[in-house]
């Protein structure tokens, strides 16, 4: 295959990929088995609301207007990518142009609305996202500036040792991870050890991957072993507290005697 070829193969994938995930996303807000997505409804409810539109007939409108567009483009690359797999350049470059001109159109509106919304962070990643797309598209038309090359998938000796340290490394690496695994995941749910602080007061360290099961477990094993005291308040730490443990979160329990 020749290697602009293969750029422009590349350039396709990806853009067809994210597109995908992206109206995909659109349609399970929720989260599901291999699965977590973004509730963008709840999110352009709240930016209305900023603005003291609190009828979410203007997040409904939005939120549609914007999945429209996003499925449009996830259209104009899935042709691209078909009509390039085709051989047919020519009807390729036209939906691709079509897809990235959708694209850009889509980050523009998003830019738009972080500047009215006044999200300055999502500013600068649509803003990012929209010169990814102007360069992707200058890559992949002009990616040939000189002549081309062929790429050959042999097996020459330099492909054969860079496989074997690649295999090597990446069986080192995942022994690793199912080793840190069988030590850290296995004590997921089991109840945290509290520390009296201040007289009646508890501090609770839920590790990173703690979740709502290990806080039930830690506040029932908590109960058991302390029959004598009768909780009043359950606080999770302030981020000024948690600054320098952003994988744990501080849970602080105040009790009574009963």
């Amino acid at each position: 295959m020749k290697e602009n070829k293969l750029i422009q193969y590349l350039v396709l994938i990806h853009w067809t990929l994210f597109s995908a995930t992206t109206v995909i996303d659109k349609i399970i807000p929720d989260v599901y088995p291999l699965w977590v997505g973004a509730d963008f409804y709840t999110l352009f409810v709240k930016f209305f609301a900023s603005l003291g539109l609190t009828n979410p007939t203007f997040a409904t409108v939005a939120l549609a207007g914007i999945s429209s567009l996003e499925i449009v483009t996830f259209t104009c690359f899935s042709l691209a990518l078909i009509n390039f797999h085709k051989e047919e350049e020519k009807l390729s470059e036209q939906w691709f142009y079509r897809g990235i001109g959708f694209a850009v159109l889509t980050f523009s509106l998003f830019s738009i609305g972080d500047q009215v919304f006044g999200d300055r962070f999502t500013l600068l990643e649509h803003t990012i996202f929209w010169m990814i797309l102007v360069v992707s598209w200058v890559i992949y038309k002009y990616n040939s500036f000189r002549d081309e090359r062929i790429i050959k998938l042999t097996l020459s000796k330099d492909v054969k040792f860079g496989l074997i340290v690649g295999v090597v490394l990446t069986a080192i690496t995942a022994y690793s991870i199912v080793e840190y695994s069988k030590d850290s995941y296995s004590t997921k749910t089991k109840p945290v050890q509290g520390e009296e602080i201040l007289e009646g007061v508890f501090k609770f360290d839920i590790p990173f991957l703690g979740d709502k099961i290990t806080m039930e477990n830690t506040l029932k094993a908590f109960e058991e072993s302390h029959k004598d005291l009768k909780i009043n308040y359950i606080y999770t730490g302030p981020d000024e507290l948690n600054s320098k443990k952003k994988t744990h979160m501080l849970l602080y329990v105040f009790t009574e005697k009963r």
